[in-house]
């Protein structure tokens, strides 16, 4: 008698949805720095969250943020998260970041710290894709 091989797939495809997760996230950010126009935001909320992050490098913070922009007389908005010093600076009513958004659907939209974001894309790609190679091999 030939025994059927009955095993549990679930965490196979639990990796394969978490990579495909990373590699359109990638795919997403990579969309934005290549065909996104830059824009100036202003800042409508900044605040720190929890306490000291348990890291090597001491005084380090994780801030959240709310941003607004307008593109032909409507008004966006989005959120960012930030890791910076324990420096906390009450944002004005002038205060601005820079964004990135899609000029077919403004609602598409982030946070750019220049090169940090195309590492983040590369970072995130290539986490997806060992992950997709991982898949795979199982």
């Amino acid at each position: 008698m030939g025994k059927r091989k009955r095993g549990n797939s679930f965490g196979k495809w639990l990796i394969f949805c978490v990579s495909m997760l990373f590699v359109l996230y990638a795919a997403f950010l990579g969309t934005l720095l290549l065909f996104g126009e830059e824009k100036q935001a202003t800042l409508t909320s900044y605040r720190q969250e929890y306490g000291e992050r348990n890291e090597v490098i001491p005084n380090r913070y994780t801030y959240l943020f709310g941003y607004k922009f307008t593109v032909e007389g409507k008004t966006y908005h989005g959120t960012g998260q930030r890791v910076a010093s324990p420096v906390f600076l009450k944002p004005t009513a002038e205060s601005t970041i820079s964004i990135r958004y899609l000029p077919c659907c403004p609602y598409l939209n982030s946070h750019v710290e220049g090169k940090e974001t195309w590492k983040s894309s590369l970072i995130f790609l290539g986490i997806g894709v060992g992950l997709l190679l991982f898949f795979r091999k199982m």
